[in-house]
C-alpha cells in the first residue's frame, strides 16, 4: 500500500523537519532521526504506555543518543519510520485514530498472534501488516 510521505512525516513530528516527499523522508531517515521521535510515535499507538518506545529503540541506546544530542542510527530510524508508516496506513484504513490504535495493539491471528505493532518492528513483519491492511481496505479478508 502506498502512503504519502507527508502523512508519515506528520506522525514522525511534522513536515517542517522531515520534508514532504519520499526522497526528503528517506534522506532524513538515513541521516538519523532525533531520538525524541520514539516517544512521539508511541504516543500515537500506546499513549498510556510510554515504555513501549523501548521496543523501537533499546533504552540504553535511546538514553545515550538523547544525552549526547545525537541522531539515531539509520537502522533505528528506519524502524521508527516503518512503524509510523504502518500506523499511518492503519489510520487511513480505519479512518479513526482510536480504531487504528486498537488494530496496532491487538494480537492478530495472521501475525502468529503478535500485535501489528510488534510485527512492524521488522521489514518483513511490516509487509505482512500492510498486506492485512490492504485486504481490509479492498475487501479481500482471505
Amino acid at each position: 500500500m502506498l502512503v504519502e510521505a507527508q502523512q508519515v512525516a506528520q506522525v514522525l513530528g511534522g513536515e517542517a523537519t522531515l520534508g514532504t516527499t519520499q526522497q526528503d523522508l528517506e534522506r532524513v531517515v538515513q541521516q538519523g532521526l532525533p531520538g525524541e521521535l520514539a516517544s512521539v510515535i508511541i504516543n500515537y499507538i500506546y499513549p498510556h504506555d510510554p515504555e513501549q518506545q523501548y521496543k523501537l529503540v533499546p533504552r540504553s541506546t535511546l538514553n545515550r543518543q538523547l544525552k549526547a544530542n545525537k541522531p539515531l542510527s539509520a537502522e533505528d530510524s528506519q524502524r521508527l519510520e516503518r512503524v509510523a508508516r504502518v500506523y499511518t496506513i492503519a489510520d487511513q484504513v480505519w479512518g479513526d485514530p482510536t480504531d487504528a490504535r486498537a488494530f496496532m495493539t491487538t494480537p492478530h491471528p495472521m501475525l502468529d498472534n503478535r500485535t501489528p505493532f510488534e510485527a512492524s518492528l521488522t521489514e518483513l513483519g511490516a509487509r505482512q501488516v500492510e498486506d492485512i491492511l490492504g485486504r481490509l481496505l479492498f475487501g479481500s479478508a482471505a
